[in-house]
């Protein structure tokens, strides 16, 4: 049904394809308290939207208003582009692979809308200036990506209040590189994990005027003055270090709060410097030095590849089917465990898993229990990503980004494609980005954990090698076969450069941030100490072969 002037729909309606096309400014859709019934979700299309079929389709056009009725069974339930000035009220959209999709479009209201059971709930990407309020944003669905309540990508300046965030398979309120966002007032209860923000001091998670936040269900902080608001403020996932300094103690706190905040919220101290171990591969072992040592001492033996824990001090090394766990600080061995796969070893996100990628396949083994599994994979793993759904694994391989899901059986649904073949990989901290050098390319492919596609390409004056980055997500650290550079991700300004006579094959960096670790080959063997960003070498600790790979250790 093409629509070009207002009208309230008389039934429902069910619908082989599109239910409505809107191709008017300044039209209000009133569904009637009717719905409208599409074909079913369709196909698994990400990292595009799914529009084989959309309840309400708008592009384009400003001040339209759809409400009061519902959309289930479509591929999307409504899909705004390019919209200004529009709205969606009053509608409930179910069983669908998106709930509602808003797209390129600025100013746009989502009000008094129940989003339920669908694979995506509320999606904004590249939206800006928007109201989202006193929405139910309920019990999406897993079939990964998805299962989200909230997602907002790229998107800035909107204003989220009032909503109840519940029981989403997955994150209830996902924000990657989504920046001056303002929420507040809402509930978020049940959701796995409940919200991440990767960007650090943009978005604020309460009201500022009357230093109100949001609840929590998993909050575990005190009310001690009876303020309705948490003495302690409650911790938002992601490396932005953000936090909600006012959470609520109870559900809907706003409605019944009858005193001024009491504002016992101080920011927290800047942390101390963390100690760090820097950790090399060399000549087919493990060695471990402090940052001012002038030469590494050999700590493991015979050793063909080494990982870090999510602890940041475990350290996972093999030799051939056999991983050990040690401690780097205690130098504890906490596990020695054999395997059926030989390969590329990582330490999933769960914090007790180990995984092996090789070619007869890959194998998790949890540490805690014992228990292992296999999986039939055999694409050529030369990089392992595990991602903090804890389900996946991202795995580098000549043709892309393979996507191992660990809870499907081992199956790869689906490979990013990239612009070549991978020759270095390196995942953010916070999960949200993974940057690929391309090999033979002056480029480095950007791309979405959550959307699983390139995003962005930052051109590079050398050819990587290796890559880092920087603990805020703020600096691309680049080797090359001639030295390191020094990149701002967002505005791909040099900062600095340094040199080296022999070859650079690895990087890593300091927890604090402060140090860029540069491992050398070739004329020397060597881990260089620079000072970061400015890259000036302060220090070298000699190794007795050529390094292949270094990691850091910290506590």
């Amino acid at each position: 049904m093409r629509v070009s002037e207002s009208f309230t729909l008389a039934n429902d309606l069910t619908c082989a394809g599109d239910g409505m096309v809107i191709v008017s400014d300044n039209i209000t859709v009133d569904l009637g308290g009717h719905t409208l019934t599409g074909p079913g979700m369709g196909p698994q299309t990400w990292p595009l939207p799914q529009l084989d079929s959309v309840g309400v389709r708008v592009g384009g056009h400003t001040g339209v208003t759809i409400r009061n009725g519902k959309t289930t069974a479509f591929s999307t339930g409504i899909y705004f582009i390019d919209m200004v000035s529009s709205s969606i009220e009053s509608v409930t959209t179910l069983r669908n692979r998106f709930g509602f999709y808003i797209h390129a479009s600025q100013k746009i209201t989502v009000k008094d809308s129940d989003v339920e059971f669908n694979i995506y709930g509320l999606h904004l990407q590249n939206s800006d200036d928007c109201v989202l309020v006193n929405n139910l944003l309920a019990r999406q669905t897993y079939n990964s990506p998805g299962g989200y309540g909230l997602y907002l990508y790229a998107s800035s300046r909107n204003r989220v209040t009032d909503n109840t965030i519940d029981s989403n398979i997955n994150w209830g309120i996902w924000f990657s590189d989504a920046k001056e966002n303002m929420i507040f007032h809402n509930n978020v209860v049940g959701n796995n994990p409940p919200v991440s923000d990767n960007t650090e001091g943009s978005n604020v998670w309460y009201d500022k005027q009357s230093k109100e936040g949001n609840w929590w269900a998993d909050y575990k902080g005190k009310d001690g003055d009876n303020d309705s608001i948490g003495d302690s403020p409650y911790p938002i996932l992601g490396p932005g270090g953000m936090v909600d300094p006012y959470p609520f103690v109870a559900k809907d706190g706003w409605k019944t709060k009858r005193r001024s905040t009491i504002d016992h919220y101080e920011p927290a101290a800047a942390r101390p410097p963390r100690g760090v171990t820097v950790i090399a591969l060399a000549g087919g072992s493990a060695y471990t030095a402090r940052p001012g040592d002038d030469r590494a001492t050999l700590r493991i033996p015979d050793v063909s590849q080494i990982a870090m824990g999510t602890d940041e001090r475990t350290l996972y090394a093999a030799s051939g089917k056999t991983v050990m766990a040690q401690d780097i600080v205690t130098g504890e061995t906490r596990d020695r465990s054999s395997y059926a796969v030989d390969g590329i070893v990582a330490a999933n996100r769960d914090g007790h898993s180990v995984l092996v990628v090789g070619p007869q396949g890959a194998e998790q083994r949890d540490l805690t229990t014992g228990q292992s599994e296999f999986f039939d994979y055999h694409g050529s793993a030369e990089i392992l990503a595990p991602s903090y759904k804890h389900n996946h694994v991202f795995v580098a391989t000549p043709r892309g980004i393979d996507l191992l899901y660990l809870n499907l059986g081992g199956r790869t649904p689906y490979t990013i494609p990239l612009d070549g073949a991978p020759s270095a990989m390196v995942m953010a901290g916070s999960g949200t980005r993974i940057y690929a050098a391309i090999q033979g390319k002056r480029i480095v492919d950007v791309v979405d954990t959550e959307q699983y596609a390139v995003v962005d390409r930052i051109a590079t004056d050398v050819v990587p090698t290796s890559l880092a980055i920087s603990p805020r997500e703020d600096i691309l650290y680049v080797g090359s076969a001639s030295g390191v550079e020094a990149l701002t991700i967002r505005d791909r300004s040099l900062i600095s450069r340094a040199e080296f006579l022999g070859s650079v094959v690895d990087l890593a960096v300091s927890p604090n941030g402060d140090q860029l670790y540069v491992a050398l080959a070739g004329l020397s063997h060597a881990i260089a100490v620079l000072d970061a960003p400015h890259l000036r070498v302060g220090h070298v600790i000699e190794l007795d072969n050529d390094p292949s790979r270094i990691l850091v250790a910290s506590y």
